[in-house]
């Protein structure tokens, strides 16, 4: 760079609320134009800009510079600023290679050439477009929309060839993200390849392991601060992974709980290539929107897994149940173990957990959110304390432990003969409805062909069939719906083999157990049902029923021969 432009300075460096008539020398490279970083075409730009800006004597020539954003929008750093002065009237020149530079929205650069620029008498100059608005002309004033409208045209076209290449990589089954999830590093053999990062993962599992363990988000946030682990992005700039110059200005440990939210929902972590989650809403917005999962595309055990699929299976259950902390919630002795699982017998709703203490008297408890509503009244008028319920359910998981451990090949026989005889009449009912709507949708093929034999014949008019058809396809479609539905309820009594020996190795990892912890309960619950109280002389009897992650609920009486 010549020495002339070095004498000019970056808008960063400067005290801009002193200076007046400042000569903007705007700059800018997309990531689709060059490599990161301060790259060759942004020192060009800053070197041809530079030179032209001393040369015409150009007042109080600063840099402004986005380096790695798109045209398409202005939401970038260094325009935003550049226009903030010239809508205050500091601003007396505006200097850029092309037009391009300036963006490629039609409208927007438009709206800054013939209305912003003219009012605020600024000297607009796009060097390469020999474009000068001192010397302007009819001719080259008439060009001008054309030339924005063949830039937003090209950010438009390029915008959907890269879509194109990235959704045909994705189908391939290869890695479109720029940078792994953290946890993980690109192969130094092959960068299409990732590998575990043993430093980072030792923090992948830390973190399912405490939201395993009941902890929020936020508090999960808040223990990595207290213990000084980098957030992902330090971690990454202090390795020379990324750069981040923003990052660098943060505290290193400020956790945030959206960050953990994040990392706690990646099936990335299983091993699985998971791309296309999201879509752009307009290719002049950076703005994304999440796809249905149905619609993601996913590749198993493409890399090395940090998390295994029962951890995460748990977490993925455990954050669905919403953990409201206030009032005593905080506190070890008001924990609500049994979060988002605990059901009215009556109504079937979820229970509310009430965190109340009375002196030095724990009086938490469970109640139906529908009970004493007016709109949405239920009947069951139950209330169960907590720790009454924490030994009842404590009680059932002993008896459930102790006994496996002594009768295992005893317990999974008599559960085999339970599940057998449930499916068999399950999937005789299934399959009964699959064949009758099987059945239906090619009866509707065949309505809709008679439906168009009888239009061509002129038997019925073109309005008619339009309706008739709609609603058929519609049926169709429906039907259609429901057979997936269907047959994957089939595919689940397929594998209920495989259910029960996933049952029986949770079970037996907690053979001594003395408490209940959250993490015990979420491996091995998925329901608990309190019922209406039974009346009884002198007493009234809760009926509680737990059903059990994999296999529902258990008479462990009759399956422990007791």
């Amino acid at each position: 760079m010549h020495n002339s432009t070095l004498k000019i300075k970056e808008y960063t460096e400067v005290d801009l609320e002193q200076l007046q008539d400042i000569t903007v020398v705007y700059c800018r490279l997309s990531q689709d134009d060059g490599n990161a970083g301060d790259s060759d075409s942004i020192t060009n730009q800053k070197q041809y800009l530079g030179d032209f800006a001393i040369n015409e004597n150009l007042q109080n020539p600063i840099y402004f510079v986005d380096d790695g954003y798109s045209g398409t929008s202005f939401n970038r750093p260094a325009i935003q600023k550049a226009l903030a002065l010239v809508e205050s009237g500091k601003v007396r020149n505006f200097l850029v290679k092309d037009l391009s530079r300036l963006g490629r929205d039609y409208l927007r650069v438009g709206q800054l050439l013939e209305l912003t620029f003219p009012t605020h008498q600024i000297r607009f100059i796009a060097l390469n477009d020999n474009v000068d608005s001192t010397k302007s002309d009819e001719a080259s004033d008439n060009l001008l929309p054309l030339r924005n409208l063949f830039n937003e045209w090209y950010a438009r076209d390029t915008s959907k060839k890269i879509k194109a290449v990235k959704h045909a990589k994705a189908k391939a089954g290869e890695k479109i993200c720029a940078f792994p999830p953290y946890g993980y590093l690109k192969s130094p053999d092959n960068p299409k390849n990732w590998i575990i990062d043993e430093e980072a993962s030792q923090v992948v599992k830390l973190i399912f392991q405490l939201a395993k363990e009941g902890l929020g988000v936020y508090k999960i946030a808040k223990y990595l601060r207290t213990q000084k682990i980098e957030t992902p992005i330090w971690h990454k700039v202090n390795r020379g992974i990324a750069i981040n110059h923003q990052a660098k200005n943060d505290d290193p440990y400020a956790w945030v709980h959206t960050t953990i939210a994040s990392m706690l929902s990646k099936e990335e972590y299983l091993g699985h290539t998971v791309s296309l989650k999201t879509y752009k809403i307009s290719y002049k917005s950076r703005q994304t929107k999440t796809k249905p999962k149905d619609e993601w595309l996913i590749f198993k055990d493409a890399h090395p897994a940090i998390i295994d699929q029962e951890t995460f299976d748990i977490v993925q259950q455990m954050r669905k149940h919403k953990r409201v902390q206030k009032h005593h919630y905080d506190e070890i002795e008001h924990a609500n173990l049994f979060a988002g699982l605990i059901f009215c017998g009556a109504c079937d709703s979820k229970e509310y957990f009430c965190a109340k203490q009375k002196g030095e008297t724990n009086l938490d408890h469970y109640k139906c959110s529908r009970y004493a509503n007016v709109r949405r009244n239920c009947e069951n008028p139950h209330y169960i304390r907590k720790n009454a319920l924490e030994t009842i359910v404590l009680e059932d998981l002993k008896k459930l432990c102790q006994g496996l451990q002594k009768h295992e090949s005893e317990f999974v026989d008599k559960l085999k003969v339970k599940f057998e005889l449930e499916s068999n009449h399950e999937v005789a009912k299934l399959k009964r409805k699959i064949r009758a709507s099987q059945k239906r949708h090619v009866e509707i093929d065949s309505i809709i062909q008679r439906l168009y034999e009888d239009t061509l014949t002129q038997k019925l008019s073109d309005e008619r069939f339009r309706k008739l058809t709609t609603n058929y396809e519609i049926e169709q479609d429906k039907l259609k719906n429901e057979l997936v539905d269907m047959k994957k309820e089939l595919a689940k009594h397929d594998e209920q083999n495989t259910s029960i020996q996933q049952f029986i190795k949770i079970v037996k990892k907690y053979t001594e157990m003395t408490e209940l912890t959250t993490e015990i309960v979420n491996s091995l619950i998925s329901k608990i049902v309190i019922h209406r109280p039974e009346n009884i002389p002198r007493s009234k009897i809760t009926i509680v029923e737990i059903h059990y992650n994999f296999v529902g609920e258990l008479d462990l009486d009759e399956l422990l021969g007791k």
